[in-house]
């Protein structure tokens, strides 16, 4: 039976690296796995990083950091676990 695992994460970055750590290291299909903003904004998350920043400054660019990022991804009952630890490790990335 499926179960749905779910993260919340700070970051645009950390929430692609969650997805990817879902699909190249636990073979969890792309399209089993939603990626939304946790609030009503469209959201890169609650601080910026990576794309988010200006190259030259490293000044957050335009991007909205309003709210937090959830990724959702269902997984087999005996995965679940794995997939949990997976989304914490990149959130601590």
């Amino acid at each position: 039976m499926p179960s749905r695992i779910t993260g919340e994460f700070a970051t645009r970055r950390e929430a692609e690296l969650a997805v990817e750590h879902l699909v190249q290291e636990y073979r969890v299909d792309r399209a089993a796995i939603e990626v939304v903003a946790v609030g009503a904004e469209n959201s890169a998350g609650i601080r910026p990083s990576g794309a988010d920043l200006d190259a030259a400054t490293g000044e957050p660019e335009a991007s909205a950091t309003e709210g937090r990022i959830r990724v959702t991804a269902t997984v087999e009952d005996a995965m679940a676990h794995r997939a949990e630890a997976a989304l914490r490790q990149a959130r601590g990335a």
